[in-house]
């Protein structure tokens, strides 16, 4: 200790320590190998666990060693540190002169099989460089943390470094932009639970990597021609031990569950149901699927923190995404008979964690899988026995099941309908919970109310370029009384919130075309092109016009009444001059024609003119009433007289039809 204080307050004060950096280079010789010839059983790492239950198994020994991994980078982490010591400009000389016993101590540690001092030569070409080379984006701090600053250019070839620096250089962007902020990390049996952040998760990986023979690989990640396969990089680092994670859908425990800050300060009852929940979800995710990281909302997210808590929000449908399983626990499930009526089912959140998991996996109360198939079958597949009770508890088709979490080419109205009837404990997170299924993101802000909330979801589906066919899908709604409210919406087509999809038919039949122009939402309404079709109000039962206006003709049923759309008699001398307008939205603008949908049914919405109509033609600029109780409706167009849903523009007068873009 007394020489090797002195050598270092030597080399501080900038003097010639060559010769005290030769003597410590062979005092530890002297020392270290003797003890490593002497004795190279290698431990039992069970016994070392056994030993000290608190010390981690993660790569204890490495296979055919007489060292611990520890004792192998010490070995290496020596050298660098002494040969530090003698590389002033004065000493370089002189260094040369403990070559020999620089290289004895290079000997032995390669004789135990130390990834870093291993021979390449027969698989890779030499480096002639002597600087140890940083990965990109890292700084001195994060290179020495991660315990890779041992692999310096003067033991491993430039191929080999460079696939290290590709397969950090991967893994740092996977960590930092697809895992949760932090994670649960534990021992393969579920013990020693902490809480860790990416950086420490990184660090893992990287030390991993410090024992990993690439020799035996090499094929795998480098092609003939020299360069790498990004693929197998990428597909090493997701089946690594630290490269995949579980995640856990529950429901909250009213009280007791173990949360961030009670972990910070260890308040916590480790025999409590939020404990030995949380216990039990990562003995299972280590012993059934050999993962050692985990994710669970109530512990691995400080609520304190408003920026963090916006981050998860955002970010929660990506992460669920990415989990290779995601354990979901019925608090009230004890066997498949009873798992629809779980309470799990109810509420808003948990519907993003069953549709974004590849892989998901029911527990019972008890912790025991629900279904009876392997482990890494998924419950939500087509092998599944649990297939039939999800979509009975949920309303979801096997089809939409099947096909989670790619959802792109589900209707708009149909996602809304998922979640119209799902229970929140804050109004804003029925809006939140559903950024994910419809991939987009904006900030969060509790205490703005659901409809202020729903209406920037709604802003956000609009301008995304993601969607099924067309943005009017949103329009597809039906509400009843009791979702009705006092307040103006923007748009007479925007409803108020998800609820108000709820009483729609799951196989309502109607057809959207891709949009020609954009849809925009403003002060004023949707801007769409609409067909704007005259109707009157009849009593009694109406089946077929008494006479047509063109080669058109509709009825619409609304709260009660029945509407004659189209009919000839609408401005003649005998007819009541109180008009309504059917405004039909799911048509196509082309340039010479218009098209209505191909299915013949119609979604409209009913407007009624402030002022009388006294002719077939709509004038630009007709107002007309705002109805609180407005909602889109449906009918059936009948084409008369041998005609199509392809209507040349010039024609449409003779059908008593205007083609208008309106905001509505």
């Amino acid at each position: 200790m007394i020489l090797l204080g002195a050598s270092v307050e030597d080399r501080v004060l900038g003097k010639d320590n060559t010769g005290v950096g030769q003597a410590l280079i062979t005092a530890l010789a002297d020392f270290i190998i003797p003890l490593i010839q002497g004795d190279t059983t290698a431990p039992d790492p069970s016994r070392a666990v056994a030993e000290d239950p608190h010390r981690s198994v993660y790569g204890a020994v490495h296979p055919g060693s007489g060292l611990t991994i520890e004792g192998q980078e010490l070995l290496v982490a020596l050298k660098r540190f002494a040969v530090s010591l003698v590389h002033t400009p004065e000493g370089q000389q002189k260094e040369q002169n403990s070559s020999e016993i620089s290289d004895k101590l290079q000997e032995v540690s390669s004789g135990f099989g130390h990834p870093a001092t291993v021979d390449v030569a027969k698989w890779v070409e030499p480096d002639t460089s002597t600087d140890i080379q940083l990965l990109g984006g890292w700084d001195g701090n994060m290179w020495e943390a991660s315990g890779l600053g041992l692999i310096s250019s003067e033991t491993v070839n430039s191929r080999y470094h460079r696939l290290i620096k590709v397969i950090m250089d991967d893994a740092r962007d996977m960590v930092f932009n697809t895992m949760p902020i932090r994670l649960l990390m534990f021992d393969e049996e579920g013990n020693g639970i902490k809480l860790v952040e990416k950086s420490e998760v990184l660090k893992h990986i990287s030390l991993d990597l410090a024992t990993f023979d690439f020799r035996e690989a090499t094929s795998s990640f480098i092609q003939d021609n020299g360069e790498f396969r990004p693929l197998a990089c990428r597909r090493f680092l997701s089946r690594h031990k630290f490269g995949q994670y579980a995640i856990l859908s529950h429901t909250w425990l009213p009280t007791g569950e173990v949360t961030y800050s009670d972990w910070l300060s260890r308040s916590f009852d480790t025999t409590s149901p939020g404990y030995v929940k949380l216990a039990n979800f990562c003995k299972v995710a280590a012993v059934h699927y050999g993962l050692r990281l985990a994710w669970m909302d109530t512990v691995c997210i400080n609520k304190e923190s408003s920026a963090e808590l916006d981050e998860s929000i955002r970010s929660m449908f990506k992460w669920y995404k990415g989990t290779r399983v995601c354990i979901t626990y019925l608090a009230e499930t004890a066997s498949l008979d009873v798992m629809g009526k779980d309470r799990w089912f109810t509420r808003g959140w948990t519907l993003q964690e069953l549709l974004a998991p590849s892989c998901i996996k029911f527990y019972t109360v008890n912790w025991t899988a629900i279904s009876d198939i392997p482990a890494y079958h998924c419950d939500k597949s087509k092998l599944s026995p649990l297939v039939s009770k999800i979509c009975g508890a949920t309303s979801l088709s096997k089809e939409e099941l099947f096909h989670s979490p790619y959802l792109d080419h589900i209707p708009i109205w149909r996602k809304m309908q998922w979640a119209s009837s799902r229970e929140v404990t804050r109004e804003e997170d029925a809006v939140y919970s559903l950024m994910g299924i419809f991939n987009v993101s904006m900030p969060t802000g509790y205490g703005e109310g659901s409809e202020h909330a729903f209406l920037r979801l709604v802003r956000e589906i609009l301008n995304s370029k993601l969607t099924s066919v067309s943005k009017l899908e949103i329009a597809n709604w039906k509400t009843s009384s009791k979702f009705l409210s006092d307040a103006a919406s923007p748009s007479a087509l925007i409803p108020r919130d998800p609820r108000s999809y709820v009483r729609l038919s799951a196989n309502r039949r109607v057809h959207f075309y891709p949009p020609s122009s954009p849809i925009t939402l403003s002060h004023l309404g949707l801007s769409v092109p609409v067909l704007l079709m005259p109707s009157i109000q009849f009593a009694g039962t109406y089946r077929v016009p008494s006479s047509l206006k063109g080669d058109y003709s509709a009825t619409a049923r609304l709260a009660g009444y029945t509407y004659k759309i189209l009919d000839g008699t609408l401005f003649s001398d005998e007819s009541p001059r109180d008009i309504c307008i059917f405004a039909v939205l799911n048509i196509a603008d082309k340039s010479t024609e218009v098209l209505l949908p191909e299915n013949g049914t119609c979604l409209a919405i009913q407007l009624l003119p402030q002022h009388p109509v006294d002719g077939w033609t709509i004038p630009e600029g007709l107002e007309f009433k705002r109805k609180y109780d407005m909602h889109p409706v449906t009918f059936d167009i009948v084409c008369h007289n041998g005609s199509s849903v392809r209507i040349p523009k010039d024609e449409l007068d003779r059908h008593g039809i205007t083609l208008r873009t309106m905001y509505l």
